[in-house]
């Protein structure tokens, strides 16, 4: 590794106090997603829809505003998002919690040096209480279970990883595609409470990237790209939340 591991555990720290400091609101913000759901059914569709025009238009993350018409491909913009919010929510928690087994089976494998193990079991505790944090919003629809075609999917790549080099890429496009279904999430979700807490922990997966990229010796511009996109977003329709 070109990284050190001094400057690994660093940079791996700093995404912690920060995934720390957004699960420090994370009750309140599932509380206020069941109770903003219950004010939404007691409302007609048409003040729904107009509430969501007046007040959803963008969210800010990271001190930039994003249109959620802009975050979603062209033919998503054109309909209206087939997953509720809880669909939405339990889809999250089903990649969350294949985060947290990608992470085990990659510490698995033996290529990996001890401190870039210790990292990525820091990285999967953060999935790990994002999953819960999911599952919460998600109410009655969540599983409790690992996606597991994502499983399928990621198991393959570990198998066919060669060195730790290998193994690091793996688990760094798995934080992309997290992050990107998150993008895509922001752009889909309706309620204000279920944006929050998805803008709450999208900042923290990206990171996980940012120190994965770095740690590979990618070019800054890979690593830290000028705008984050849903292109690489985990697609539900093939990856479904298991049952």
């Amino acid at each position: 590794m070109e990284m050190s591991a001094r400057e690994l555990r660093r940079m791996a720290a700093a995404v912690d106090e920060q995934h720390r400091e957004g699960m420090a609101t994370m009750a309140a913000d599932v509380a206020e997603l069941h109770a903003e759901t219950r004010r939404f059914r007691a409302q007609s569709r048409r003040s729904l829809l107009r509430n969501a025009a007046m007040g959803a238009g963008a969210v800010t993350i990271g001190g930039s505003v994003l249109s959620f018409a802009s975050l979603l491909p062209a033919a998503a913009q054109e309909k209206e998002p087939e997953l509720a919010d809880d669909d939405i929510a339990a889809f999250a928690e089903s990649v969350e919690l294949a985060a947290v087994e990608a992470y085990a089976a990659a510490a698995a494998t033996g290529k990996l040096d001890p401190p870039v193990v210790e990292v990525g079991t820091m990285f999967a505790g953060h999935h790990a209480e994002h999953a819960k944090a999911f599952g919460g919003a998600a109410g009655a629809k969540a599983t409790g279970r690992a996606n597991v075609k994502l499983l399928e999917a990621v198991a393959g790549q570990l198998k066919a990883a060669k060195d730790q080099k290998s193994v690091l890429q793996v688990a760094y496009d798995l934080e992309n595609a997290a992050v990107g279904t998150y993008m895509f999430a922001v752009g889909a979700l309706k309620s204000q409470a279920a944006l929050a807490l998805t803008a709450s922990i999208l900042p923290v997966e990206s990171q996980h990237a940012v120190v994965l990229g770095t740690a590979l010796a990618k070019p800054p511009a890979d690593v830290v790209p000028p705008f984050e996109t849903a292109e690489k977003a985990i697609d539900p329709s093939k990856f479904p939340a298991s049952k």
